[in-house]
Parts: structure tokens; C-alpha cells; sequence
């Protein structure tokens, strides 16, 4: 891993990163704002799951997801920018790996209500509670963003971050 690193550190890219005074604040920025969408529209479908906001229909807090997505792809854009420009910083410490981590739950979790728990609740209406399998998915999903949130907080502090 270190000799990749160190290859990363010297790459054009890694330099332009680091040495543009406007992009590593750009970047947080969106960064913040991707968050932002993730927790907001995911957070708010977990907790329509697990039985918060009967009043919402599942069909309808689900139509946010678009949404999500797209704050998930800003924070995974801006992540790798982060990243690249300054590998060292990441690559070795253990907060970044749980964040990674978590990350990977969430997909993993994400993948397996879209494509099998998700069918249970399409049409339940308001009031309706969502089978125990996609309240769990919910709650899974929950800590794991958050978990995601925290550790990705925490880099500065738990292990070599700099």
C-alpha cells in the first residue's frame, strides 16, 4: 500500500489537488452537501421503514431517493478527490477504513432491499407498517450512515491522519 501511495502523492493530479488553494475548500463544500442529501432523503426513507411517518406512504418517501443518489455520487467524487490528494492521510488510518466499512454495509444493505426485501413494500399504503425485513434494512441502513458520518468525522483524530 505505501508504494501506492507514495506513486499517488507524486501523480500531477495529487499536486493540482493540493496545491489549487480553492479546490480542497470546493470540494468540502459539496462534500458537505452531498451529506447532506444522503442523510436528509435516506435517513427520512429509513425512518418511514422502521415505522416513523406512517402518514407518508412508502411509494412516496421512496421517490426521494433520486436524490440521495446523487448526494452519493457527489460524497463518492469528492471523496476520491480528497483521497488522491492526499493518500497518506487515509490510506493507513483506521477511522477511514471503518468508513470505508460502513460505506460498504450500506451498499451491501441498499442492494438487498432494491432487489429483494424492497418488492414487499411497493403499494403500502399510508399507515401501513413495512414487513420486519425492510424495518431491519432501515434501521441497518441508519447506523450505517451515520456510522459512515462519524468515522468520516473522526479522521482527523483516531489513528496517523496526518
Amino acid at each position: 500500500m505505501d508504494a501506492f501511495v507514495e506513486w499517488l502523492r507524486a501523480t500531477p493530479l495529487s499536486h493540482a489537488i493540493v496545491f489549487q488553494i480553492w479546490i480542497w475548500p470546493l470540494c468540502e463544500t459539496i462534500h458537505f452537501i452531498g451529506l447532506a442529501l444522503i442523510i436528509g432523503v435516506a435517513g427520512f426513507f429509513d425512518l418511514r421503514l422502521m415505522g416513523f411517518f406512517k402518514q407518508v406512504p412508502i411509494d412516496d418517501a421512496r421517490e426521494l431517493m433520486p436524490l440521495a443518489v446523487i448526494g452519493f455520487l457527489l460524497n463518492l467524487t469528492t471523496g476520491l478527490t480528497f483521497f488522491i490528494g492526499h493518500p497518506e492521510q487515509y490510506a493507513h488510518n483506521p477511522a477511514w477504513w471503518w468508513k470505508v466499512g460502513f460505506l460498504s454495509l450500506a451498499g451491501v444493505n441498499a442492494f438487498v432491499f432494491q432487489f429483494g426485501v424492497g418488492k414487499r413494500t411497493v403499494g403500502l399504503r399510508a399507515g401501513a407498517d413495512a414487513p420486519m425485513a425492510a424495518r431491519t434494512i432501515g434501521a441497518v441502513s441508519l447506523i450505517s450512515w451515520f456510522a459512515v458520518l462519524y468515522f468520516g468525522r473522526m479522521l482527523p483524530y483516531i489513528g496517523n491522519a496526518f
